[in-house]
């Protein structure tokens, strides 16, 4: 691919690399992994390939070979050659096509997953028909939450406020922390803690009773209370929201966060399965 015009934010980026957080490197990673591994898989790749994550304003691409793509995550009205093309499906292009967003429709990151064809020359695009669409990224039932370490060092007043009310995201926020627009939360102390381990999803008490969601570009450690922790399965529904768009949270168990993770990642697994058997049989038939 080449780069026409430069979008906000474009990275190319893969899922989050684990390990090395006591030498104070963060995982990083993809905001949504979920969509990342669901363009991934469309197109063949592994799923931990890396994806190119936009935002909106997005860049615009020149692709310089025949190339398999596919765009998971929001809906950025994605044209090739001024075209709209669909999403959550694989998509042939030939070289010298060029992939642009004209209007952004939900969501606040698409996914581009790409493989070149080397054993094939793609002189149209063309619409591979199959599809993957990934409804639970984007629906409004409540984000899941587990209690963290420090929950019950706040007032029980506001640990029903913060489960009854809902939350707008700051426009302050980023891809390290979405920043959360409420009443202020009270805690039973003002006593300083250390600073101790924090990961994706950890919902921090600040000074000021506002809370913060670390998301995919957080720090490895904090020093503020950490009151909650996003489930992983409702992270990607969370990264697709931003600043403006209301949220609510609901607390759920340990046993349910685990089984909603083992059912995602069984859901991946099999998307991958199938669409690499689509994928053999469509080569088959074009041979």
């Amino acid at each position: 691919m080449k780069l026409i015009k430069k979008g906000l934010l474009d990275t190319w980026l893969s899922l989050p690399i684990y390990g090395l957080q006591h030498e104070g490197i963060p995982p990083g990673g993809a905001m949504d992994t979920f969509s990342l591994q669901i363009a991934n898989a469309l197109v063949g790749n592994d799923l931990y390939d890396k994806a190119l994550e936009m935002h909106f304003p997005s860049g615009i691409y020149q692709f310089e070979t025949s190339t398999l793509l596919a765009i998971c995550g929001a809906d950025f009205t994605a044209c090739i050659d001024h075209v709209e093309v669909p999403m959550n499906q694989p998509i042939k292009v030939p070289p010298g096509a060029i992939l642009s967003c004209k209007k952004p429709v939900s969501g606040q990151r698409t996914y581009i997953a790409i493989r070149p064809l080397t054993d094939e020359q793609v002189s149209r695009v063309k619409i591979l028909p199959w599809s993957m669409n990934p409804e639970n990224v984007f629906t409004d039932e409540p984000i899941r939450i587990l209690c963290g370490r420090e929950w019950d060092q706040i007032k029980a007043c506001s640990q029903q406020l913060f489960l009854s009310k809902a939350f707008s995201i700051s426009p302050t926020s980023n891809r390290m922390g979405y920043q959360l627009i409420q009443e202020p939360l009270k805690t039973l102390s003002a006593s300083t803690m250390l600073s101790t381990a924090v990961t994706a999803g950890t919902i921090q008490l600040l000074p000021s009773g506002q809370l913060v969601v670390l998301m995919a570009g957080h720090q490895t450690t904090g020093g503020y209370p950490r009151f909650a922790h996003v489930i992983s399965a409702d992270l990607p529904r969370l990264a697709q929201k931003g600043p403006g768009d209301s949220l609510r949270f609901t607390l759920t168990d340990p046993t349910t966060a685990e089984y909603e993770w083992i059912l995602e990642q069984n859901y991946l697994q099999q998307v991958r399965n199938v669409c690499a058997l689509k994928l053999s049989q469509h080569r088959f038939d074009h041979h």
